[in-house]
């Protein structure tokens, strides 16, 4: 799913080679414009707004919210705004979500006594959607996306429509294009989490654990639908482990690609 509803959720990071140098200058203005910022906010509020009508609002528990709070603090981007809110729903299906513009949401089975998760893995998964919002990764591939198509000034809502299109071709190298950001974008706020859990003094490990609990071994309709906006489970499992190890041997983290 794309923007806001992307199952969850990653740190926004133009993919090498995808675009020239002329394209990249055109994304970077777009990506500058608050006009386009603002643009994308009105849709992602609209696609919360839905979310909340077909879902019941619960609170989260409040160790959560501290949790959060912890993360926003040790992130330097994150300190200087937007201010970042915690929302979630009730739905059985482990999901959490990322909005540009400072917002973080949970559904109720993250807490839940069911699925277990531990408060480290907990961590890793907002962990994981405030490294979304540092790297204001909607808007990066919103604004990449108007350049795959060479229209600039579409509408963001236009340009998702039409690469929504994309996507069901499976020869399309636009959709390819998309596909490898998207999956860039996925592996770098992995590695990006595992940093801020052990800023916080997390075990970086959860990280790990908590991906292969959320999106699991066994083929679903979910993971299929999945497919296009996120990487192979495998081989982001060992990218995370690599920066995990990383972590510990002291070494300095690279960005995934």
């Amino acid at each position: 799913m794309n923007s806001m509803v992307r199952f969850f959720q990653v740190a926004g990071l133009a993919v090498a080679g995808l675009i020239t140098s002329a394209a990249a200058m055109a994304q970077d203005t777009c990506v500058n414009e608050p006009e386009r910022a603002h643009e994308l906010r009105v849709l992602d509020e609209i696609q919360i707004t839905e979310l909340m009508e077909r879902f019941e609002v619960v609170a989260a528990p409040k160790r959560l919210h501290h949790m959060l709070a912890s993360l926003v603090a040790a992130s330097p981007k994150l300190r200087r705004g937007p201010a970042v809110h915690l929302l979630a729903y009730e739905d059985k299906d482990l999901n959490a979500y990322a909005a540009d513009h400072g917002m973080v949401i949970l559904t109720s089975a993250m807490w839940s006594q069911k699925e277990d998760l531990s408060d480290d893995e907990l961590a890793a998964v907002m962990a994981h959607e405030l490294a979304h919002i540092e790297g204001h990764d909607s808007l990066v591939e919103a604004c990449t996306n108007l350049q795959r198509l060479g229209q600039p000034a579409m509408r963001f809502e236009d340009a998702r429509d039409r690469m929504a299109l994309e996507m069901f071709n499976p020869r399309s190298r636009l959709a390819r294009q998309a596909q490898q950001q998207l999956h860039a974008q996925e592996h770098a706020a992995d590695v990006r989490a595992i940093a801020l859990l052990r800023a916080v003094g997390r075990n970086p490990q959860a990280m790990v654990s908590v991906l292969a609990k959320i999106h699991g071994t066994t083929p679903s309709a979910l993971n299929l639908l999945m497919g296009t906006t996120h990487p192979e489970l495998r081989a982001r499992l060992e990218k995370a482990q690599a920066a995990v190890d990383a972590v510990g041997a002291g070494r300095p983290l690279q960005s995934a690609q």
